[in-house]
């Protein structure tokens, strides 16, 4: 385990049991805790590269000063447009940031964004005449602009900082002056029981299969079978670590009462409730805590399909990518996109993100790619965010023949000239 690991660990154990400070305390000793909490790890794990993520909260308060009518998009290009500068501090003479500030760089991106559209959300029903009461039934409606005190609050609250989930601002709101929700024990021992083990497997795993082999020269004396399964053991160590830190991650909003709602309000990942009514006075059994779900690694390891697959990985974020970039006709290639923008610049990210649309194009064509293959498709294709830079993942997908390339490919040429059509119609780039 590196130090990075430990360090990700570490945060994440103690973070489970400081939930039990804010149980019956008040809301603003949990908007100043919570927040006080956010800041000093921030301060301890990124020291002055901190600042990045002030100057995006500082700046996205300005734009909603500045341009109210707009907010939502000219913060999408404020934050956006920030992180490339955060990715390129060689071309500025600055150091570059510890991984640290580059995940809580992005779910900040995250978190900034939605508030601004939801606030542009807000400001147009207020132009509409709808009223106040009328405003806070609304989807993530928020009664107004939130001030600077209330941004910086929620863009440093401990709770998923460096890890996620991502939450909108009104989650953050009702867990600060809504009712507490009861934390069932099974509720927490259902997302911590198999972390241990996770753990463990991914540490051997990834001792017995170090990634590294990908781009070492004795890959190509390898036989072609080998080469082309080695990638399965390196993604599933790849996939244990990160259920290991969405479950506890998840674990420590759950402990602190954060994102329960009551069942009938249709609370969704990243979403938070569909619809809304009276809050308290329902039974434990009928709360949950899905607003704040991240991976369902079970119907992960089970997927029939690559956009089965796709919809339980990251499901906090893959909500954001839904609801705030897919506005075109081919709306996966662009959220594509904007997805391996968000995780960076290196090549391997765009090869790997942007050869999905392919798969997902083959899978309404051709059954047998539901059924049989999609597991491979993502272990053939992770290879981009394991080895990162283009040229080393072309180099492996080459020593494959781009074999997954060039399946999909055939398939959808059979399909077209047997008169093959996709389930259901619709767009067959189309992941949600």
């Amino acid at each position: 385990m590196t130090p990075e690991e430990l360090t990700y660990v570490s945060v994440l154990i103690c973070s489970i049991p400081a939930g039990r400070l804010f149980k019956g305390r008040g809301p603003r000793f949990r908007q100043w805790v919570g927040s006080g909490l956010g800041a000093g790890l921030t301060l301890v794990t990124c020291g002055p590269h901190a600042l990045h993520s002030l100057v995006t909260a500082l700046g996205t308060w300005l734009v909603l000063r500045a341009a109210p009518r707009r907010c939502g998009w000219a913060t999408l290009v404020w934050t956006f447009g920030y992180l490339l500068f955060f990715r390129t501090p060689e071309l500025w003479g600055l150091p570059q940031p510890p991984p640290y500030a580059n995940a809580l760089q992005l779910l900040l991106t995250l978190k900034m964004v939605s508030m601004a559209i939801d606030v542009q959300d807000q400001r147009e029903a207020e132009l509409k005449g709808v009223t106040s009461s009328e405003r806070g039934e609304l989807i993530g409606g928020l009664q107004g602009c939130p001030g600077l005190v209330e941004i910086l609050c929620y863009s440093y609250c401990y709770l998923g900082l460096l890890t996620g989930p991502f939450y909108r601002l009104r989650t953050y709101q009702d867990w600060l002056w809504g009712p507490t929700p009861p934390v069932p024990p099974s509720l927490l021992w259902g997302r911590l029981r198999w972390v241990p083990l996770l753990a463990l497997g991914a540490e051997v795993v990834g001792r017995v299969f170090p990634s590294g082999a990908l781009m070492g020269p004795a890959l190509w004396g390898w036989p072609f079978p080998w080469r082309l399964l080695y990638s399965a053991p390196v993604f599933l160590a790849f996939r244990l670590r990160f259920y290991v830190a969405w479950l506890s991650s998840e674990a420590a909003c759950v402990a602190a009462a954060f994102g329960g709602y009551p069942k009938e309000w249709g609370a969704r990942p990243g979403c938070g409730p569909t619809r809304r009514g009276e809050m308290g006075g329902q039974p434990p059994e009928h709360w949950d805590y899905e607003c704040i779900r991240t991976v369902d690694p079970w119907g992960t390891e089970r997927c029939y399909g690559v956009r089965e697959g796709l919809r339980r990985w990251n499901m906090t974020v893959q909500w954001w990518l839904q609801h705030y970039a897919l506005y075109c006709l081919y709306r996966a290639a662009v959220t594509l996109l904007v997805s391996a923008y968000w995780h960076g610049l290196q090549g391997g990210l765009y090869l790997s993100l942007l050869s999905l649309p392919l798969w997902l194009a083959a899978e309404p064509l051709v059954g047998a790619v539901r059924r049989a293959l999609p597991m491979r498709v993502f272990e053939y294709l992770s290879v981009g965010f394991v080895l990162r830079r283009g040229e080393d993942v072309i180099r492996y997908w080459a020593a494959l023949g781009f074999c997954m390339h060039i399946l999909p490919v055939v398939g959808i040429v059979l399909a077209v000239v047997g008169g093959g059509k996709g389930r259901g119609g619709g767009n067959p780039l189309c992941v949600w």
